[in-house]
């Protein structure tokens, strides 16, 4: 409803009355058949003709001085049709026996040559007022082509954008319901292919079980119906796609032809839009399904995959253990034993990893909210990271007297807690590991820095995407993709900002986390 303009709707809820009706074509007012307006003006103008007639023949003397009177009937010809201009005509012919033929002031024809001028007059005029009239036809037939042509083309102007089927309904209605002066309803099938009112105007119009039956003639039969409403099917080249339904406002007032054809241009170009709009929503349920398989299909992958390879490990670990305990010795069982562990705790991340992605996909993210510190944040996610970041050199540098952060403490050390195992995951072995926290602006920057081979250009667009992993050749490990996805989530929900870059100074990629500053 946005679409469609306070002023159109006002104009379409007004009835028209007799006193200001216009023509829906024209735009003109109507001009009635007994009316008397063209005939006293027909009057007035013959007289006028007359007078100016008797001027030229006592000063200059014009034998033809009938000629005179062809300008009124031309003018009556065009102003107002057929009628008024033989009225006219009739009246230029007693005119010019009366006030120019002799005997003058008397209606009578005293040379017979008269009579035949005087014929022939009557000739010329009911001939000008034929033209007159065919010339008023044609510019009033081309007077309603200009205004059909820019209706319709104000109309799809208002459908081209639409992308929702419920505002361009209701475009189509109330834009009927004004061109045409009548109640408008729009019918359409539903999954059953059985017709239902989708939309009406006025909006508590109701089509009673006669109506109903007979858009329902008009849908299987393809054709118009007739009954208090008219029922008319839209249709593209390729299917029928619903029934418009009118009725004319005023007591037995019945559509016109041009009506008629502009009922059927805009139903031609409602039925198009109708079909788009579909089209565009399969489209895009197409989209989402091919997006849902995808993502099915990524998952599947890690879950076969990168989830089997650390239970392969624990398996063979634990059955090592079990079959041939005796035979090793106590540093090998303990190795054994702490293989099977960080298995399990790799194996514990992923599964955390697919809950926290299935959380955000499902909305429940939702932030407790508290001060934190920031140095508490800092050493808490490095503790936790310390499996993951052995054989790595890793220096964390915070801000002193930093602000605490209105943030959740678990959200946002879990998001630490990925950036440095994607970190640790790309950097080679003995490579430093830096995280560091400052005030910028009016926010606190969080980064981690690692020393690994940086970010291919074709993957800074793609990093923070669902089950995607970066080629990183032989340094690449396992994982399902979703560690930096998740960061990205729960920064964001926390009102946060997250980036990626390559570092300029030396080889590596920087991760940057932004979160607004609370007030001093």
């Amino acid at each position: 409803m946005n679409f469609i303009a306070a002023a159109d709707v006002e104009r379409a809820r007004l009835p028209v009355t007799s006193s200001d009706a216009m023509d829906n074509v024209t735009g003109r007012p109507p001009r009635s058949a007994h009316s008397v307006g063209p005939y006293v003006e027909g009057i007035l103008t013959a007289g006028l003709a007359t007078a100016v007639g008797a001027v030229i023949n006592i000063y200059v003397g014009l034998a033809n001085v009938s000629l005179i009177y062809v300008v009124p009937v031309l003018v009556a010809a065009v102003r107002h049709g057929l009628a008024p201009s033989l009225w006219v005509s009739g009246l230029s012919v007693l005119c010019f026996n009366f006030f120019f033929l002799p005997p003058l002031y008397h209606f009578a024809i005293a040379d017979p040559a008269n009579v035949v001028a005087l014929f022939f007059f009557m000739v010329v005029a009911i001939v000008a007022s034929a033209l007159g009239t065919r010339t008023r036809a044609q510019a009033e037939a081309a007077r309603r082509e200009a205004h059909t042509n820019a209706e319709l083309y104000a109309f799809s102007g208002k459908i081209a954008g639409v992308i929702e089927l419920d505002d361009l309904l209701w475009i189509v209605v109330t834009q009927l319901a004004r061109l045409l002066n009548a109640e408008v309803a729009i019918l359409l099938p539903d999954k059953a292919r059985q017709l239902e009112l989708r939309a009406a105007f006025p909006p508590d119009s109701e089509l009673a079980e006669a109506g109903l039956a007979a858009a329902r003639e008009a849908w299987e039969s393809d054709r118009p119906a007739n009954g208090n409403w008219l029922f008319v099917p839209i249709r593209t080249s390729r299917s029928p796609i619903g029934i418009v339904g009118i009725l004319a406002l005023g007591e037995g007032r019945a559509l016109s032809s041009a009506e008629r054809q502009l009922l059927e241009a805009v139903g031609n170009q409602t039925a198009v839009a109708i079909e788009r709009v579909s089209l565009a929503q399969d489209i895009d349920q197409a989209r989402l399904g091919a997006e849902r398989e995808r993502l099915r299909s990524s998952m599947l992958t890690s879950v076969s995959h990168d989830l089997r390879t650390p239970l392969a490990s624990i398996t063979g670990a634990l059955s090592s253990l079990r079959s041939h305990g005796q035979r090793y010795d106590e540093p090998t069982r303990q190795e054994l034993l702490g293989t099977a562990l960080s298995e399990a705790e790799r194996l514990d991340r992923f599964v955390g990893n697919l809950l926290d992605m299935t959380r955000l996909d499902a909305g429940a993210i939702q932030p407790k909210r508290e001060p934190v510190e920031v140095g508490d944040l800092v050493s808490t996610a490095l503790r936790r990271a310390q499996p993951v970041l052995k054989g790595r050199a890793v220096s964390s540098s915070v801000e002193p007297r930093l602000a605490p952060l209105s943030l959740d403490f678990v959200l946002a050390e879990q998001v630490l807690f990925n950036l440095l195992d994607n970190a640790a995951k790309y950097s080679p072995s003995g490579g430093r590991i830096e995280l560091s926290a400052r005030r910028v602006g009016d926010a606190v920057e969080i980064a981690v820095r690692d020393e690994g081979p940086g970010i291919a250009p074709e993957a800074l667009d793609h990093l923070f995407e669902k089950f995607y992993r970066a080629d990183a050749g032989d340094r690449r490990r396992a994982g399902t993709g979703l560690g930096l996805a998740i960061a990205k989530g729960f920064v964001e929900a926390q009102g946060g900002t997250i980036a990626a870059r390559n570092r300029v100074a030396r080889s590596g990629a920087e991760f940057i986390v932004r979160y607004p500053a609370s007030p001093a």
